[in-house]
């Protein structure tokens, strides 16, 4: 409905009762002709009008526009107005606020002149919410994704992504005064044309599904973590910590944790409450927790301010182990001799240490080579000669006896027990030249397996976490596995499996033959290498088929966190596409905090390839020629790596083929860029 009034201003006597002065100034007609569909628009749109002004008796001034919700004035505009008869046009923006329901604004448009005579017309205008059919998300590397329109003003979008996903969101122009919206972030808030990246964000990395309201302007998820009350900190993608001074016996109350039910607790700095509650163990000081939300645990280390402990030569401080055959919170994230993994053994005294280990779960049973540091890192290390061990179980190696010196190790005959719990305790009360380590055996930890079956066949786990099983599978076939439904949830190597998220299966891509597939729950991965009927490793065939292993730097799986390095027994097998050519494909990363799935190191490459799972047959500087443009990517000093001056794109995908199809004396190498 459209109303018009002139509000004429007139300057009159005080009383109003004498007549006008031939000086008194002429009020003036404004006249407003008004064209424009004014009767609705979306939030978020421009209201455009047209409006031929005119006053037969005196000058213009302006054009007013003003949009009220109720009696709140939310948008306005200016126009000057010149020339008399002259058409002016304009256009004012619809505020687009969160929790507004559609209804009708009042638009009033006001000619005024140069005498303040005005003349005033007011529209009710209908204003909703665009139904979009889809949005943009916008992510800060600049990829879009689609967000589908699930239910009215709700659209999500699933898929793999990192735990922190940051972007904006994107809404189109909806008709011909529609305008593209861009939603950002501000103050902790989802906003039109913020100018921050929403930081979305889930508890770990994989497959989840990320949603916004356009009427609410509430998105999800964002995955906040606390301990008392203080907020982690993101240290990457997978992991958050916190520094807290803890005293023996507080209380502490974790909050945001997803299944927090069945994370790992390590029991020699935590006791979990009923409540959900931890009680703290260790003794008094300064720790940071962190909080690993892809394996589940929290990593826990002493604090010198804001650095990790040292040990002091009169056996305080803090003590670190470094090697093989340990890990937490399972041996799928074993320590080895990566120094940032190395773990702190938890203080129970001023100058005593201990950690508590589970045979098969946290220790290895057959084989254990790590020792103690006095740092996350090389330097002050406790040898045989300052390290005793009054344990019939674990020897201290001197460096003579076949054990590099201080390095632990199983006493022959030894074989610790499945599931037996073993605590581990260094005494350096006589100061750190003057140790003393005992293990003490506390029974057998319960464990309820809890079956998983592959193709039917049940796989085998000591901890609930890794699972595997040897099993027949031919090229192309599916797997399908029962009382494990997360498959998409799971890193597959690309190179064994492909997931197909329509069908929501798995299908096995190399040739047809036995393998050894991993499930690591875990870590979320799914793995395969290449055995004989038996179970036996597959070494490779005169003819160029069976298995083919790489070792090296700068390559690894499922991230550059485990490079395969070169130690024999840890050398990937690469698949079999077809017989006799094997591929290794993944992206490019760096070497410190690479995503799953960076299985080349950007900057560095030193590789090769064996016959066997380590050292023996091997393919030496001239073995394998390489074809297309791999020369410019790879150089052979008897190891492949970078051609001088090379550097991989972050973020690109590589394939490196060895094709062996005509013998491996006429082997040939090509490395892609996908």
């Amino acid at each position: 409905m459209k109303y018009i009034k002139t509000l004429a201003l007139l300057f009159a006597s005080a009383a109003m009762l004498t007549a006008c002065s031939d000086d008194d100034p002429i009020p003036g007609n404004p006249v407003m002709d008004v064209t424009g569909n004014l009767g609705e628009a979306h939030f978020g749109d421009s209201l455009a009008f047209a409006i031929k002004a005119s006053d037969a008796e005196v000058p213009l001034s302006t054009i007013h526009a003003e949009l009220y919700f109720g009696d709140e004035m939310v948008s306005e505009k200016v126009i000057r107005t010149k020339v008399s008869g002259d058409v002016y046009e304009g256009k004012l923006y619809v505020p687009y606020y969160a929790n507004i329901p559609d209804g009708n604004a009042t638009l009033r448009l006001t000619l005024q002149n140069i005498n303040f005579t005005t003349t005033e017309q007011i529209y009710s205008v209908a204003i909703s919410h665009a139904d979009y059919p889809s949005l943009i998300f916008r992510a800060d590397d600049g990829q879009e994704y689609t967000m589908e329109r699930t239910e009215r003003h709700v659209y999500s979008m699933t898929g793999r992504y990192p735990a922190e996903m940051r972007g904006v969101i994107v809404a189109p122009a909806m008709g011909e005064n529609g305008n593209e919206i861009t939603f950002g972030y501000e103050n902790s808030e989802i906003k039109p044309f913020a100018e921050g990246s929403i930081p979305f964000s889930n508890s770990a990395p994989g497959r989840y599904t990320i949603s916004f309201n356009t009427f609410t302007f509430e998105g999800s998820p964002f995955v906040v973590m606390s301990l008392n009350g203080q907020l982690l900190t993101a240290i990457d993608e997978t992991t958050s910590s916190v520094d807290m001074t803890l005293a023996k016996g507080d209380r502490l109350v974790p909050d945001g944790f997803p299944n927090f039910s069945e994370w790992w607790i390590n029991p020699d700095y935590f006791t979990k409450n009923e409540d959900g509650s931890l009680t703290f163990n260790a003794w008094n000081g300064s720790y940071r927790i962190i909080a690993d939300v892809r394996r589940q645990y929290f990593r826990v280390y002493k604090l010198t301010g804001t650095e990790p402990a040292t040990l002091s030569d009169d056996g305080t401080g803090a003590l670190w182990i470094i090697g093989e055959g340990i890990g937490h919170p399972s041996l799928s994230n074993t320590v080895g001799w990566t120094t940032e993994n190395a773990l702190c053994m938890a203080p129970t005294g001023d100058k005593t240490y201990q950690i508590t280990v589970v045979g098969g779960k946290t220790i290895a049973v057959d084989n254990i080579n790590f020792k103690f540091f006095g740092q996350m890192g090389w330097g002050v290390e406790l040898t045989g000669a300052d390290l005793v061990s009054q344990s019939s179980l674990i020897g201290v190696g001197t460096g003579d006896d076949g054990h590099d010196n201080g390095n632990l190790y199983l006493k022959e005959g030894v074989t610790l027990t499945d599931n037996g719990v073993y605590v581990i305790t260094v005494d350096l009360t006589q100061g750190i030249h003057d140790a003393i380590m005992t293990v003490n055996y506390n029974g057998e930890q319960q464990f309820e397996e809890k079956p998983v079956y592959l193709n039917g066949q049940k796989m085998t786990t000591s901890d609930n976490q890794l699972y595997s099983t040897v099993i027949e599978l031919g090229q192309n076939s599916k797997l399908t596995f029962r009382e494990f439904t997360a498959i998409d949830e799971l890193y597959c190597d690309p190179d064994y499996f492909k997931f197909d998220e329509d069908a929501f299966d798995i299908t096995f891509l190399p040739v047809s033959g036995h393998y050894s597939v991993t499930l690591d729950k875990l870590n979320g991965t799914l793995s395969a290498k290449r055995v004989n009927a038996d179970g036996s490793e597959m070494t490779l065939q005169p003819d160029g088929t069976g298995a083919l292993w790489m070792m090296g730097w700068g390559v690894g799986s499922p991230s550059l966190d485990s490079q395969f390095g070169w130690d024999p027994g840890k050398a990937y097998c690469m698949a079999e596409i077809v017989p006799g050519v094997f591929q290794f494909t993944g992206k490019a990363g760096p070497e410190k905090g690479s995503s799953i799935g960076d299985r080349y190191r950007f900057d560095y490459l030193s590789f090769k390839f064996f016959h066997q799972d380590g050292w023996g047959g091997e393919f030496g500087q001239d073995a394998l020629a390489m074809t297309g443009n791999t020369a410019s990517l790879l150089k052979n000093t008897g190891n492949f790596e970078l051609a001088d001056g090379v550097q991989l794109e972050q973020g690109a995908t590589y394939r490196v083929t060895v094709d062996l199809s005509k013998g491996i004396e006429n082997g040939k190498i090509e490395m892609v860029k996908l």
